[in-house]
């Protein structure tokens, strides 16, 4: 018999939720369900099963196979004018063909379901297309841009949020940072990456993270840790059979075998590798097993073999790597012609009468050029802006003689300037945002041209800069630059530098700060980042944990009387049975007193609802405090409790139970002012002597009570024939136990 529809959509759902932790099955489900979505002629659960099996044998590195059934359920969502499936689809064939190195075609996939999630609102699928836009710009070598891609993939993901994209996001970040030798931050958002990949228990994540995370650790020099974190994303591998991602893991344990004078280790290592790769037909993965055994192999003396691979290594080369051979080839060419026209410049140099003041200038521009360099090294490896600035600030103050240096980021929309950093004669000031006149102000006009504006003498400014009066805001400048701060052809901020002497920024000085300028944009702009990042996740750790607090408030309403705050009937059924399991192990008994209050309906009448509250919550306490800390008591209805009497020897030690309830629990206590006073008509059934079940022993119980409250009421009865004597209530007959417990009391 065919599944319904219904059947195949829920089948097809389940598929999807398998693919990342085993794809393998997940792939075995999914061509079923596409069987059976053909057999009944259901389209929409064909093309979602045709999805399905695309994903699975991507995720199984059978990317021919995958791409064709992509293509397929592209067809058949687009036939079926089914706008997310079509998103779905063209992502998908993106991911292929950039996992083919064929970077135009992912591009192109990756624009057209852009494009359709913007077009149909869906701001989830516009995550998951601008994560895999970045992704593109990370393998491409162009890091800041993969970076800003990530960031917004992170911003538009929906508040109900996608862990599987969360955690390929955090991850692409972590690769970012490690591409960029920022090994801290890369092991930062790789574990939290981690974190996310586990909860959710997304596989293919999990082993990605253990990869870097082996690769961080390789790169700091920690070789034990990154052979644990390669061992444990290889058994990932082994688990989702993803041979692609396996082939490159085992490459680099190998490395670290070999690294560890463990060659014939490592030797297997790539030999599996290349094992892996040859039947996926991963070529890059393949010449960089070929390299890795040649290496191996003249490690070990058996430079026959080694050369062997190297022929083969070398052949790749030439065949794949043709074009960028001859992109280094003109170079070369290039900086040969650069170098030989430095040559004879510096010979000329030296015939020069004013060798000494050019080799000292060249020097101190040498110097400069150091600065920069370790300049920019420490901006860009800092996060705190504060810590940016000063670096800047100090690195300027030694090759500047300047009076008053800025830093200020621009927001757009309102055609202002937000001061970071405002520095007069060395002293840190405070400066609002401030919103000048564009014609005026030399900030604006940095801004909208994107370009320096350099003025060495105000007295005289060149033409066309400003309109006007120009506006100052500090002392008055006798020259001054204004450098713009310029991140993907957009200006985020100004830089400003202003002496009060004429002529005291020159050309050079210029040309210093903008050589800087580039890696205080970058380092300005991943601070920003960084910050927006961390307010992100402040932000979902603050809603978690209101989550968790409300989920431990509504089952504690769920399971607690709200007036006493004692268990109500459902948790004291849930203990019962705890309870009956533990006396059943230990041979020992329980016993179960149902408690109806006598008299208390005169205190409602009297003194109202509210003090009557007041008195049940009276009772309770008592309660508490008469019973042991093992035993549990209860509130089943409106002036009924019950107690449980856990692991008692015999019956004996439950009628001292229930004479201090009668005698303690009598004790007059005092309402709104008003001595009241209450008794108590108890039933006592006792497990497992009157009953194997929960039911039957409070049935026996509530029977028994009935039966006191029948007769002299404030007093107790044992359900069973011993009861105890002595009970005021020992004579009243108790009637015949009923199957479900008695309906609440209507008093309240």
């Amino acid at each position: 018999m065919n599944p319904s529809a219904e059947k195949i959509d829920e089948l097809n759902h389940e598929a999807w939720g398998l693919t990342l932790s085993d794809p393998g099955a997940a792939l075995s489900l999914a061509e079923g369900n596409l069987s059976s979505a053909a057999d009944i002629g259901y389209a929409r659960g064909q093309a979602e099963a045709r999805l399905n099996v695309g994903w699975c044998e991507y995720y199984l590195t059978r990317l021919g196979p995958a791409v064709e059934s992509f293509q397929k359920s592209l067809a058949e969502y687009g036939a079926l004018s089914d706008a997310l499936g079509v998103i779905k689809s063209l992502h998908a064939l993106g991911v292929c063909y950039q996992d083919q190195g064929r970077y135009e075609r992912a591009m192109d996939y990756y624009t057209r379901s852009l494009e359709e999630a913007r077009k149909a609102g869906n701001r989830l699928r516009e995550a998951v297309t601008l994560d895999g836009i970045g992704e593109v710009c990370l393998e491409l070598g162009e890091i800041k841009e993969a970076l800003d891609y990530f960031l917004r993939a992170y911003e538009t993901v929906p508040d109900d949020e996608d862990s599987e994209l969360i955690a390929n996001v955090l991850l692409d970040v972590g690769s970012a940072y490690f591409r960029m030798g920022n090994w801290s931050l890369a092991r930062e958002f790789v574990d939290k990456s981690m974190d996310v990949a586990r909860a959710s228990g997304n596989r293919q994540a999990q082993g990605q993270c253990w990869h870097l995370l082996g690769q961080i650790s390789l790169a700091t020099d920690r070789l034990e840790l990154a052979r644990s974190q390669y061992e444990k994303a290889l058994a990932t591998c082994a688990e989702l059979r993803n041979e692609r991602e396996r082939a490159s893991v085992l490459l680099d344990l190998g490395s670290i075998h070999v690294m560890t004078s463990e060659v014939d280790i490592g030797l297997e290592r790539f030999k599996e590798a290349l094992e892996s790769a040859e039947g996926i037909g991963a070529k890059r993965l393949i010449n960089a097993a070929y390299e890795r055994l040649s290496e191996a192999y003249e490690i070990l003396g058996d430079f026959r073999k080694a050369l062997d691979y190297y022929k083969r290594f070398s052949r790749f080369e030439h065949e794949a790597l043709s074009e960028d051979a001859s992109r280094k080839i003109k170079n070369v060419t290039v900086q040969y012609e650069v170098e030989k026209s430095r040559q004879e410049a510096e010979i000329y140099r030296l015939k020069n009468i004013e060798l000494k003041e050019k080799t000292e200038e060249l020097e101190a521009a040498n110097r400069q050029i150091l600065a920069i360099a370790e300049t920019g090294r420490l901006m860009t490896a800092s996060l705190d802006l504060d810590t940016i600035i000063n670096t800047l600030y100090d690195t300027l103050r030694r090759y500047i003689p300047f009076d008053l240096f800025g830093l200020a980021l621009y927001d757009e929309e309102e055609k202002s300037f937000d001061y970071r950093a405002y520095m007069l004669q060395g002293k840190r000031l405070q400066r609002s945002r401030v919103s000048p006149d564009p014609k005026r102000s030399y900030a604006s006009a940095c801004v909208r041209r994107k370009a320096p504006i350099f003025v060495a003498d105000t007295g005289h400014v060149p033409p066309g800069i400003i309109e006007g009066e120009p506006i100052h805001y500090g002392p008055p400048a006798g020259s001054l630059m204004f450098l713009p701060l310029v991140i993907d052809d957009r200006a985020m901020g100004v830089l400003n530098i202003q002496s009060q002497s004429r002529g005291a920024l020159t050309p050079r000085h210029l040309a210093l700060v903008e050589a800087l300028a580039p890696y205080v944009a970058i380092a300005v702009e991943n601070s920003l980042i960084h910050d927006r990042l961390e307010t992100m996740n402040r932000a979902i750790r603050g809603e978690k944990e209101e989550l968790e607090k409300a989920a431990v408030t509504i089952t504690h309403l769920a399971n607690h009387d709200p007036l006493t705050g004692l268990p109500n009937r459902r948790l004291l059924f849930e203990l019962l049975q705890k309870t009956f399991d533990i006396a059943t192990r230990n041979g020992a008994k329980v016993g179960v007193i149902y408690i109806d209050l006598d008299d208390f309906k005169p205190i409602n009448d009297k003194l109202g609802h509210a003090a009557g509250d007041r008195a049940l919550v009276a009772v309770a306490d008592r309660l508490r405090v008469m019973l042991r800390a093992s035993d549990t008591v209860a509130r089943v209805g409106g002036d009924e409790f019950v107690a449980v009497l856990a692991t008692v020897k015999d019956r004996d030690d439950i009628t001292q139970a229930a004479a201090k309830i009668l005698e303690e629990g009598g004790m007059p206590f005092t309402i709104d002012g008003t001595p009241c006073k209450v008794g108590f008509s108890m039933g006592i059934a006792v497990f497992p002597d009157d009953g194997a079940s929960i039911e039957r022993i409070v049935s026996a119980a509530d029977a028994a009570m009935y039966g006191v409250k029948r007769g002299r009421k404030n007093g107790f009865a044992f359900a069973s024939a011993e009861a105890d004597e002595a009970s005021p209530a020992a004579s009243a007959p108790p009637r015949e136990p009923r199957e479900g417990p008695r309906p609440e009391s209507s008093k309240r």
